[in-house]
């Protein structure tokens, strides 16, 4: 029961994590956005001595620039809390079946660590101030196409692993009440 527990909050971490990054990652640019349609006095300042394409860029590039620091640290820390399930589901909770999606979720995310967001983040760079037709932005596009379907296939597999380690836990929860109704030292005597 305990190991159950253990992964539930394991799971629990990777799907609000990933949530919050998707979160994130869009939240990042519209603030950037924001800045520009109703900026402070002091910044109408700068927008008004610099031009406003150019605040603009530099602001989607800072947004850029938090976005490949949160996405390579997220991906290290679920592969760790990735590993981590898969062992316990393994070993703990005895379910192979689930500690396959789970070593599969892990297989992605260092597949998208290693491979994709390397290339991402270089392209991302390159494509920060380049014109809005080039190739780069075009491939930029394509790699991250590539990575939110791997990101919706990660989720599927976490709920996948987290329908049943509910279910199991509660048919588990719901058994454990009914038999404790049954043992004749767990009723009260008032003497």
């Amino acid at each position: 029961m305990h190991s159950t527990r253990v992964s539930a909050f394991l799971l629990g971490a990777l799907l609000l994590g990933s949530l919050f990054m998707a979160y994130v990652a869009t939240e990042n640019f519209q603030t950037a956005s924001q800045i520009l349609t109703s900026p402070p006095p002091a910044v109408d300042k700068m927008i008004k001595s610099s031009g406003a394409e150019d605040i603009r860029a530099l602001l989607r590039y800072q947004a850029g620039e938090e976005n490949r620091l949160f996405f390579q640290t997220w991906e290290r820390a679920e592969l760790a809390i990735g590993v981590a399930l898969a062992v316990l589901l393994f070993l703990g909770v005895k379910r192979p079946l689930l500690a396959g999606f789970a070593a599969g979720m892990v297989i992605l995310a260092a597949f998208q660590h290693f491979q994709i967001t390397p290339e991402l983040v270089w392209q991302g760079r390159s494509i920060d101030f380049a014109g809005a037709n080039s190739t780069a932005r075009e491939h930029f596009m394509k790699l991250h196409a590539a990575y939110g379907m791997i990101e919706v296939v990660k989720f599927l597999l976490l709920v996948s692993i987290a329908a049943p380690l509910f279910w199991r836990s509660r048919r588990h929860r719901q058994r454990i009440e009914v038999d404790a109704v049954d043992y004749a030292d767990h009723r009260h005597v008032n003497g």
